[in-house]
């Protein structure tokens, strides 16, 4: 079997198809896997800034909040 280390920093690298089939091949390396794309995952959010956000959308949080009341 080939050396987990190596299993990981190809999971690391890989597109989101060659993620999937390592993640369903290796179960004994899932945790490790759901670490990586968490981390990946917050990282990607916050470092995308917010363009042409919704006007229509703008405050239906607090329409929805209002409503409830």
């Amino acid at each position: 079997m080939r050396d987990y280390k190596n299993i990981i920093e190809e999971y690391r690298h890989a597109d989101f198809e060659k993620r999937l089939y390592l993640f369903l091949s290796h179960r004994s390396l899932r945790d490790e896997f759901l670490e990586i794309d968490q981390s990946d995952t917050s990282v990607g959010f916050s470092a995308k800034p917010i363009k042409n956000k919704c006007g229509m959308c703008g405050n239906w949080g607090q329409s929805l909040i209002g409503a409830l009341k």
